[in-house]
This record gives structure tokens, sequence and C-alpha cells, in this order.
């Protein structure tokens, strides 16, 4: 994201530095009624928005989580909230001692890291300014965290520099406030990691962790996916969040999921004691979750083919911006999805999202509601959808491992004879299915793209039931 699309999404007043002077003697001003009024401490807040924009709802979300935070730790005698084209701001008469209360005001700026987009002055009773610079502190850059006042006075960064770690700041910012988690979202995660949950119970499952074996694996175990869910837990109801939350252009929402993603795969490790058991699904599911989150704001039925639509604007562009940086460099500074895309043009999992993942849409959904429709148990139903999408999506687990042909011909070869016996639904496919598993195992073969998948079909298929 950039500052530029992120005004280009709002409705905006460019503002100068006459406006801006301007709203700087009006503030100064009202503080000294305020202090008059009082004859106590003042809390001053604006926001650091660099560029000639700097009313946006988000500035406006920042400045009301400063007030609310000081509100938790501080006596205030009357808030005064403004949201002008120049920027929000806050003033604040508090009760307490100025040095107690710059601490209070200091702490919030810390506490987390887009605090740095918040300048919180406090004033003493006299009007005299209490300073960092009093307490031998001084306030981080925004582009490097060295001294700002060092870097604004030799002109070290550039504006976009200046831009571009602004943006990063307010997507930390929107992350952050998905841990406000409304009942929705809640229901919407808790979807998420019972399609979790049925993935990794699904028995066999060939290839792949599942209640019987570790699969294809020797570092974990169901037990390990069981722990690995639970601490995904938040997580999925977070991204939901951020799509019942998010106001901006679609794929500007990527990088909010991904601030999310990449707290919740900390926490997966943690749980797994350094094992991925599901950061590929944690990426695929986290997105369907706030494409699911998105279209709830509509009060619509959730259907399956519209969370699709969504996750494919959300991810546009991302093979070219992900991959795309993979062609002519070396083996040593590539990720094993850069490799097959240089020296195959593999899309992968990211091709799938920017498509609209349709080898669940037209091929994975179809079968697991045929299968169950049936009468097939809800565990069949799952290992054969589970076995389709073996059949129609490019598995870069078992490339990784392996080479394309590994999966195009060996796996798929292997995987048709089983659904031509008849699948889950016939004491034949079934027997075949078990001695699949085997083979899987003895090849090393793990199918752990189309597990994603089925996850993600799962998923859409209780939406549109409990939606």
């Amino acid at each position: 994201m950039t500052i530029h699309r992120l005004i280009e999404a709002c409705d905006h007043k460019n503002v100068t530095l006459d406006d801006v002077l301007a709203a700087k003697e009006d503030r100064h001003k009202r503080q000294k009624e305020m202090l008059k009024k009082y004859n106590s401490p003042i809390i001053s807040i604006t926001i650091n928005m660099p560029g000639p924009v700097k009313d946006l709802p988000v500035t406006r979300q920042l400045l009301d989580y400063a007030v609310n935070e000081l509100k938790k730790v501080l006596t205030i005698y009357q808030i005064g909230q403004l949201y002008l084209p120049t920027g929000p701001e806050a003033l604040l008469a508090v009760a307490g001692q100025a040095q107690d209360i710059k601490e209070a005001a200091v702490a919030v700026e810390e506490a987390e890291p887009f605090g740095r987009l918040l300048d919180v002055d406090v004033f003493a009773a006299d009007g005299s300014l209490i300073s960092r610079r009093q307490q031998g502190q001084s306030r981080g850059c925004l582009v490097c965290g060295q001294e700002a006042v060092t870097c604004m006075r030799e002109n070290k960064h550039t504006a976009a520099e200046v831009g571009s770690a602004v943006c990063l700041l307010l997507t930390t910012f929107k992350a952050y406030l998905t841990r406000n988690i409304c009942q929705t979202a809640q229901k919407i995660g808790c979807l998420a990691i019972e399609s979790m949950l049925y993935e990794a119970a699904c028995t066999p499952a060939p290839g792949l962790v599942d209640r019987i074996n570790s699969g294809a694996h020797t570092d974990m175990d169901f037990f390990s996916f069981m722990s690995s869910t639970a601490a995904l837990s938040t997580a999925m109801a977070r991204t939901a969040q951020a799509g019942i939350s998010h106001d901006d252009l679609l794929p500007e929402l990527l990088p909010v999921l991904r601030h999310i993603g990449i707290e919740a795969e900390r926490e997966m490790l943690q749980a797994t004691k350094g094992v991925n058991t599901q950061k590929g699904l944690l990426f695929s599911l986290g997105i369907a979750a706030a494409a699911a989150g998105l279209l709830c704001k509509q009060d619509k039925p959730l259907k399956a083919a519209d969370v699709l639509a969504v996750i494919a604007e959300i991810t546009t562009g991302i093979v070219e911006r992900e991959l795309g940086r993979a062609v002519g460099r070396k083996d040593g500074a590539l990720t094993a999805g850069e490799r097959l895309y240089r020296d195959y043009k593999i899309t992968g999992i990211r091709g799938e999202m920017e498509a609209g993942l349709p080898a669940v849409g037209a091929i994975a959904l179809p079968t697991l509601r045929t299968a169950l429709e049936a009468g097939l148990t809800i565990n069949a139903a799952l290992v054969d959808t589970l076995l389709v999408l073996m059949l129609n999506a490019d598995d870069t687990t078992v490339m990784h491992r392996h080479d394309p042909d590994k999966m195009r011909c060996w796996v798929r070869a292997k995987v048709e004879a089983v659904i031509s016996a008849g699948g889950m639904a016939t004491e034949q496919g079934r027997k075949m299915t078990e001695l699949l598993d085997q083979e899987f195992i003895a090849h090393n073969v793990s199918p752990g793209g189309a597990a994603d998948l089925l996850a993600v079909t799962w998923f859409l298929y209780r939406l549109e039931t409990e939606f």
C-alpha cells in the first residue's frame, strides 16, 4: 500500500502549509482556554501524517485509540476531539502531576509500533511543555528508528520512503484493531477452525498426517495438528474481523492479513516446538475467512462463488508481485515456490487464489456436496474430495519434494485408479485408498497443498449452511 493509494480510496481535502499553521494557531488557543478553565495539566494529541491529506478514517481511529488508552490510566476532566482537514486532534484536561502524565503519554506512544504516528504533548498547569528531552529521551525516525531530529535536519529520507514507512505502521494498526472480535467474526473463525480440524482428522489421507499415522512426515503427528489448530483459533477470527472492518480497496486488505498471519505463525511454531504444520493453510484459509467477513457486511446469504470471487480480488497481482522477482535469480536466493515458478512457471497456491480457486469451486465443492447427498459419512466425503483435488490442482508440496512430473503423472495416475474403483463409496475403493496411503509414505509423497484446499472447500460448504 502507498500513501497515494490510501488517499485515493477516501474522500479527502488537500491541505496547505497555511492550513497547517492556521490549525496549529487555533489549537494553541484551545489549549490556553482549557488551561484557564481547569488550571490542570492538559494533553494535546495529533497524528504524524505526511503529505497533503491528513484526515482519513484510519487516522481518526488512531486518535480514538490514543484517547482510550489514556482514559485507562488517567483521571480526565474533559475530552475535546476534532476531525479536521489538517488531521484529527484531541485535547484532554487531566488530573495529576505533569511529569507523571508525561510518563503515561510516552507509554502510549511506545506501547505499539504504530504509536510512532502519535504526537502526545503534555503541558503543565502553567502552560509549559513537558518534553522528552527533559528526561533525556528522543523520538525515533519513522523510517530508520534513529533520532528523528537528526534525520529531519539532514534530510536523510525521501518522501516515498517516509510514506512507505507510514503505510506500514498504519497496516500494523489495522491489524491491531482486529483483536476486537465481533460475534460474526467469531462465528466465521469457528467455522475456519472446524475446517482445519476436519481436514486433519479425515482418514485415510494418503501421504498426510491423519488419525492413523503421520503420513510422509517424521516431525509431526495428529496431535501436532491439534496443538497448531488451537494456537491459530484467535487468528482465524481476526482475519474475519479484518474483512468485516475493511473500508479500503480490496487488495489493500492483504497486507493487514499478512501482519495477522505473521503473528499467528509465531504462535503456531511455539505450540508445535518449531514445526511448520499449517503455514500454508493459515494463508489460504485466512484470506477465505476475510472474504467471508467482507461479504457479511452486505447482509446477504453467503455463497461460495461470491467468496471465491472476493478471494480473487483480494489477491489480485500476487503472482507477479511475489513470484515474478524469481526470474533470473540463483537457487540460493529462492524459496521453493519461487524456484518452481522460475523453472516451470508453476504459480502454486498464489496462482490458485488469484484465479479464485477454480479447483475448489468447480470440482471439489460439487464432489463434496454429491458425496454427502449420496449418504457418505463426512469422513468419507472429505477423503473423496481430497482425492479429486489431487487430480485437479498443482500441489507444490509434492513438487518441492520431487518434481512436477511426480505430481502430474505418478500421483495422479495412482489417484485416478482409486477414484475409478469408486473411492470411499466402495469396499474396493476404500482398500485402494489405504494402500495408496502406504505407497505415498514409501515414496515420501505428502500432498499438503491438496489438504489445504480441502479445508477451504469444507469451510465454503459450511459457510453456505450456516449463513
